[in-house]
């Protein structure tokens, strides 16, 4: 029975967190929600509608208890006639609410202060399927290691990980644990082209020694990969099913009559394995096979110490223990300017550039004295591996370090994998810089090029490196992430102290934008997200004055081929 909406929204300054669309998306709004409930110091509720986009009652998902929130089965159709009375902060109004919406997700965290302090006695309406990047790491994870799944769901991602009989193939080990679980996301409904199963399932076949768990929603799927055995698979109770004939991604309707890019019909019984097969993908190292919210919630639970508390892996991290504020202080658009000059190349006069690797994604623009190192250091890998090969056939000895794939896509005599991931302090599967430097003769060592492309791990990485070690290598070059969030100040401080620790030994020569973001207005800045830069240390490349090369320049190639270069100088 629908509440009494009349009754819901009488009492003041209530939060409403509604939680609609597929599990992962549920959960975001739910995180995001509790965060604000807390930052507001408002009372909130939670909404969880039953659809088609998910069967499940919350109760079926998460544990229940008289001290949490109150859990309402209400639409959004039934506010509809209250709107009035409501503060509506949607990712979208598919409803046709009359009233302004505000999106959260399109504000820095200098806008989202301005509309935080704005909001008034009414109640709030808060729907955002993305965990809202302004939100504070801390805040987010605490909240996150507040969810409790429900003791049935736990239950069962115990057991398959102990490998209990009947709950999947692989050999069972003696005790429950996911060291070495590699997790492979292909989860049918998460793509919007078929998912990348025979890759999936050479890397499997060819990798007869590592454990995997394939996480999928499709019983044909898991067919193709049940005789291996080295696969964890998860028996399920139903499995997604389609709302009528014709492709996942048809458009139709939901069973609430509203437009819907999707023909799935997922049922309580299958929601309910999708938990299972979360928590299990949330133990593991996860192989990045697509952008899903799905996969990236369980890349969440497992970063913010969820796994640890709650399968006893490891502990919490110790930022998740204190509550950080938000930040208070307003980045200026001469902030952004000044900073984005830290980066302003210079202009090489005893040597001149290279392109090594990749004539595409995967290969970078160095001084040629990199085509002489002996000891290259290469994090974060991929499937591209172009850069370390070239210099490998040049006499390079090539360290690779990757910790989401199960081994290096292309093999060299002179290049060592290792499955491991960069981060500030060497932890589980995460290594310093200052760790995975021993793996070199430095007494031998002759130009040394440091080269990265770490998806955001490499600002608390560099902001943790000694200085000393920076300053051992010729030539550092990375993709640097992040730039389209500088006006959030506590993004800002970082960047802007790990471009400043970098400018104190080496100084950029050469910058292309990655074209896979486009580019952003930040404060009224052109920034693009993404930033590839290479740095010379000062004393092996004299250098003199900004330099005068186009960007693009002559060797830079689009990342992605399909789409045009971004132009930095056009006037």
């Amino acid at each position: 029975m629908t509440p009494d909406t009349h009754l819901l929204l009488a009492e003041p300054r209530t939060l409403l967190i509604f939680c609609d669309g597929g599990l992962a998306n549920r959960v975001n709004s739910l995180i995001g929600g509790l965060v604000l409930a807390e930052r507001l110091g408002r009372p909130h509720k939670i909404l969880w509608p039953r659809n088609n986009r998910c069967g499940a009652a919350f109760d079926q998902i998460f544990e229940s208890s008289g001290a949490g929130p109150e859990v309402l089965d209400i639409k959004l159709q039934d506010l509809l006639p209250h709107q009035a009375q409501l503060q509506l902060w949607l990712h979208e109004n598919d409803v046709g609410f009359a009233q302004p919406v505000q999106a959260l997700r399109q504000l820095d965290a200098n806008g989202a202060l301005a509309v935080l302090a704005s909001a008034d006695e009414r109640a709030i309406l808060y729907c955002e399927n993305t965990v809202l990047r302004w939100l504070p790491d801390a805040d987010v994870a605490r909240a996150v290691l507040g969810l409790r799944f429900a003791p049935g769901i736990v239950a069962r991602a115990r057991a398959l990980l102990a490998g209990k009989p009947g709950q999947g193939a692989g050999t069972p080990p003696a005790q429950p644990q996911a060291d070495g679980l590699i997790g492979i996301h292909l989860r049918a409904t998460d793509f919007t082209s078929p998912p990348p199963t025979d890759a999936m399932l050479a890397t499997v076949q060819a990798n007869p020694g590592t454990r995997f768990f394939v996480c999928s929603d499709d019983a044909a799927l898991e067919a193709r990969f049940a005789a291996l055995p080295n696969v964890l698979l998860h028996s399920k109770q139903a499995y997604v099913e389609k709302r009528s004939a014709g492709p996942w991604r048809a458009l139709g309707t939901d069973s609430d009559g509203l437009p819907y890019g999707s023909n799935i019909e997922r049922s309580a019984h299958s929601v309910v394995d999708a938990a299972v097969d979360l928590l299990v993908l949330a133990t593991s190292v996860p192989v990045r096979t697509s952008g899903s919210s799905f996969l990236a919630l369980a890349e969440r639970l497992r970063k913010t110490g969820w796994v640890g508390r709650h399968f006893g892996a490891n502990p919490p991290p110790a930022t998740a223990t204190a509550q950080a504020p938000l930040p208070a202080q307003a980045i200026s658009q001469q902030d952004i300017i000044s900073l984005l000059g830290l980066v302003r190349p210079r202009q090489m006069v005893t040597d001149h550039k290279v392109r090594i690797g990749a004539d595409g994604d995967g290969g970078y623009v160095m001084p040629s004295l990199a085509l002489k190192s002996t000891a290259v250091l290469s994090i974060g890998i991929g499937d591209q591996v172009s850069f370390d090969i070239d210099l490998a056939e040049r006499g390079a000895t090539v360290l690779q370090f990757d910790h989401t794939i199960a081994g290096a896509p292309q093999a060299h005599p002179r290049v060592t994998f290792n499955r491991l991931g960069w981060a500030a302090h060497d932890a589980g599967d995460l290594r310093s810089l200052h760790t995975m430097m021993q793996g070199f003769d430095w007494a031998r060592a002759e130009h040394p090029v440091l080269k990265f492309d770490t998806e955001g791990a490499e600002w608390d990485a560099l902001a943790a490196a000694d200085p000393a070690d920076l300053a051992r290598f010729d030539v550092i070059a990375g993709e640097f992430h992040g730039f389209h969030n500088l006006a959030v100040p506590s993004v800002y401080h970082q960047i802007h102290a790990v471009l400043s620790k970098l400018r104190a030994s080496h100084v950029p020569v050469h910058l292309h934008a990655n074209n896979a973001t486009g580019i952003r207005l930040v404060l009224g800045v052109p920034v693009p997200p993404l930033m590839e830069i290479t740095w010379v240390r000062k004393d092996a490349v004299a250098t003199a004055g900004p330099c005068t090369e186009p960007i693009p320049g002559p060797l830079d190639r689009p990342n992605m081929a399909d789409r045009p270069d971004i132009c930095l100088r056009p006037f």
